[in-house]
C-alpha cells in the first residue's frame, strides 16, 4: 500500500471514529482485519491418507480413474486419466501438499499451468479445497463413502456442480 493510501485510510478512520464520538455512539473501526489463514501440520495432512490408492469409475464406455499416493514427506501425489478404449480423452497432473502452514490442493490439468486450491474444511474422511478467484470449478470436495470416493466440483455457491463418484481399484 503507497503512503497516501495508508494516509488515507487512516484519516477515514479517524474521521469515522470522531463521527462516533460526535454523536454519542461508541467507535467502531469499520476496517476489520483479515481472519488469520488457518495453520496446518503434517499431522492434518496425514488426516487425507484415507485419499490414497486407485479410484475409478465409468460411463458410456469412458472410464476416468484417480491414482494418490500415500503421503511421503509433505506432499500427496496424484494424477487423473480419463480414457475410452480408442484415446486418452483428458489428463491431470494432482497434488496435495503442506507449504508454510497451509495444505492446498494444486491441479495441473492437461499439464498446463498449476492452480492452487487451499484447504477450508477437513473433518473425518472429507476436504474441502476452494479458490474463490478460478473461474471454474471454485470449490473441490471430496468425501469418503462405503462405495469408494466422491469428488465433487461447483462454484462457491454450489452451482455447476458435478460429481464423480469412484471406487477402489
Amino acid at each position: 500500500m503507497c503512503v497516501n493510501s495508508l494516509l488515507g485510510a487512516l484519516l477515514l478512520v479517524g474521521a469515522t471514529t470522531l463521527a462516533g464520538l460526535a454523536v454519542g455512539k461508541p467507535s467502531q473501526d469499520p476496517v476489520q482485519p483479515a481472519p488469520p489463514a488457518p495453520q496446518h501440520g503434517l499431522a492434518d495432512l496425514r488426516r487425507l491418507a484415507w485419499l490414497s490408492g486407485t479410484w475409478a469409475f465409468e460411463r458410456d464406455g469412458v472410464t476416468t480413474e484417480e491414482h494418490w499416493r500415500p503421503v511421503q514427506g509433505t506432499t500427496l501425489l496424484g494424477s487423473s486419466h480419463t480414457y475410452d478404449p480408442e484415446r486418452t480423452r483428458f489428463f491431470e497432473h494432482l497434488r496435495i501438499a503442506l507449504r508454510k502452514g497451509t495444505i492446498a490442493y494444486v491441479a495441473s490439468p492437461g499439464g498446463a499451468t498449476p492452480t492452487t486450491f487451499v484447504l477450508k474444511e477437513l473433518g473425518e474422511g472429507v476436504a474441502v479445497f476452494e479458490n474463490p478467484a478460478h473461474d471454474h470449478p471454485q470449490r473441490i470436495r471430496y468425501e469418503r463413502t462405503e462405495q469408494g470416493i466422491t469428488a465433487t466440483i461447483a462454484q462457491l455457491d454450489g452451482t455447476r456442480a458435478q460429481s464423480f463418484v469412484f471406487e477402489r481399484r
